[in-house]
C-alpha cells in the first residue's frame, strides 16, 4: 500500500501538500524526503499554526489553500479525517491520501512509556483505518463522563463545568451499564477517554478503568487506548495508579501552572515511579466556546456553524446517551437546552439484543456519520478551530447562572 501511494503520487506530477502541522505531519515529511518526493508546504486549519513553518516549510491555513493552488495531492495526517476530507472536497480537491497508510511500518517501540508522537502516530494510523473501513463502527474518540464535579472553576470552560451549581459524582452502576450498552454498538474504539469535571474527583474512576480494560467481556469491541484527563490538582492514592500499569492507559495532564495544577508535580512523579504513560499539556490559550445563548438561526446557518465545529465528533457518552459533543452533552445534563431527542442515540431505550441490535447499530452510524446539524447548535456561539482565543482556567467564584429548561 504504500509504495503504491508514493508511486501514484509521483505520477501526478502536482504540488505535494502535507494536511496538518505537528507531529504526525513531520513524519510523513520524512517519509516524503526518504522516498524523493518534494513536499511544497504544510497545510493547517488553525490561523495560528498556519503563521509558522515546520521543518523549514511553510504553513498555508487550509481554507486559503485554494487561492494558492488549483490542484494538489494531499497528504493527510491529521487524526480526524473524515473533516479534512470534508473541507478539501468542498474546495474542489479530490487527490487525498490517508497518511496513516504511510506511516504504519515506522517503528514505533524505542520508548518504554508511551510518549507522545508515538501516541499521535498510533492514533492516526488506526483512526484513518477506521474510516476507510465503514462497514464497522469505528468511534476515535469517546468522553465517558464520571463526573461534574471540577477542583477548578474556569470561566471559560468548554465542557461547561462553570455552570453547574451543585454538580455531582455519575452513578456508578449507570456508568458501568453505559459501557456495556456502548460496547454492543461499535467495533472498535481508538481512545476511551475519561473526563469529568476533574476525573480523580470521582474516586470509583479505576472501576471504570477496570472494565474497559481489565474486565473487558468476550464480545467487547477492541479498544486501542484508554485516556484520563485530569488538571494536575488531585494525586490519586497509589493503590489507584495499578489500574493504569498496562499498555493501554495513558494520563494527559493540563498544566494551569503553580497556583493552579498545585500537584502536577508531584501527579507526575508518582507515575513515573510507577511507569505509567503520561502526557502534560502547556496550554497558553482556549477557544472561546462556553456561551449557552439561543441565536435563532435560521437551520441553513446552523449547518453552517456545525460544519465549521471542530468538536462535532468529539462523541460523548452521558447517561446512556450518545451525543456528536461534549457542549450537547452538558448543555442537555444542565437542562441549558430543551430535550432535543434527535440531538443523541440514548442506547437505554434503544433494542441491544442479537435480534434488534443490527438496527441499533445502523441508527448509531447514521448518527455518527450523516448528522448535518444538532438542534443545540442554535444555543452554541460555535467552535471553529481557529475561533476566537481566550486566556484559559480564568477562575470563578461562583456558578455562572442561565436559563433552565423543564428537568426531563
Amino acid at each position: 500500500m504504500k509504495e503504491v501511494i508514493l508511486r501514484e503520487i509521483n505520477n501526478n506530477d502536482l504540488p505535494v501538500i502535507i494536511c496538518g502541522a505537528g507531529i504526525v505531519g513531520e513524519a510523513l515529511l520524512s517519509i516524503c524526503n526518504d522516498a524523493g518526493i518534494q513536499v511544497k508546504c504544510f497545510c493547517d486549519g488553525s490561523k495560528k499554526v498556519s503563521k509558522t513553518t515546520l521543518s523549514g516549510k511553510e504553513v498555508i491555513y487550509t481554507p486559503a489553500l485554494k487561492s494558492r493552488y488549483d490542484d494538489a495531492s494531499l497528504l493527510i495526517s491529521a487524526a480526524a479525517i473524515k473533516d479534512v476530507v470534508d473541507l478539501l472536497h468542498e474546495m474542489g480537491f479530490s487527490k487525498w491520501y490517508a497518511g496513516g497508510n504511510l506511516l504504519k511500518d515506522l517503528d514505533l517501540s524505542q520508548s518504554v512509556l508511551l510518549d507522545y508522537r508515538k501516541f499521535a502516530i498510533e492514533n492516526c494510523i488506526l483512526c484513518h483505518e477506521g474510516f476507510l473501513n465503514q462497514d464497522e463502527i469505528f468511534i476515535r474518540s469517546i468522553d465517558l463522563i464520571i463526573t461534574e464535579r471540577c477542583s477548578l472553576r474556569c470561566k471559560d470552560c468548554s465542557n461547561l463545568m462553570q455552570y453547574y451549581e451543585k454538580p455531582e459524582n455519575c452513578d456508578k452502576d449507570m456508568l458501568l451499564t453505559s459501557i456495556d450498552a456502548f460496547f454492543k454498538v461499535v467495533d472498535e474504539v481508538m481512545d476511551f477517554r475519561i473526563i469529568g469535571g476533574e476525573t480523580f474527583m470521582n474516586k470509583k474512576w479505576p472501576l471504570f478503568v477496570k472494565r474497559i480494560t481489565e474486565g473487558a467481556k468476550p464480545n467487547d469491541p477492541e479498544v486501542k487506548r484508554i485516556v484520563l484527563y485530569t488538571n494536575g490538582t488531585i494525586v490519586p492514592a497509589a493503590e489507584d495508579i495499578e489500574c493504569l500499569k498496562n499498555d493501554k492507559a495513558l494520563v494527559i495532564a493540563t498544566n494551569y501552572g503553580l497556583s493552579l495544577s498545585r500537584k502536577l508535580m508531584e501527579l507526575r512523579q508518582i507515575l513515573e515511579q510507577n511507569s505509567v504513560s503520561h502526557h502534560v499539556l502547556e496550554m497558553d490559550e482556549w477557544l472561546d466556546c462556553s456561551a449557552i445563548t439561543q441565536h435563532h438561526r435560521t437551520a441553513e446557518e446552523n449547518r453552517g456553524i456545525y460544519k465549521k465545529c471542530c468538536a462535532k465528533n468529539m462523541v460523548t457518552l452521558s447517561d446512556g446517551k450518545l451525543f456528536r459533543c461534549p457542549y450537547a452533552a452538558n448543555a442537555a445534563r444542565l437542562c441549558a437546552v430543551p430535550d432535543f431527542e434527535d440531538d443523541y442515540v440514548d442506547l437505554f431505550r434503544e433494542p441491544l439484543d442479537k435480534r434488534h441490535i443490527d438496527k441499533t447499530k445502523k441508527k448509531v452510524r447514521n448518527y455518527l456519520l450523516h448528522k448535518e446539524c444538532l438542534e443545540t447548535c442554535d444555543f452554541c456561539d460555535g467552535r471553529p478551530l481557529s475561533g476566537k482565543a481566550v486566556e484559559p482556567a480564568v477562575q470563578l467564584d461562583k456558578p455562572v447562572v442561565y436559563f433552565k429548561y423543564a428537568s426531563k
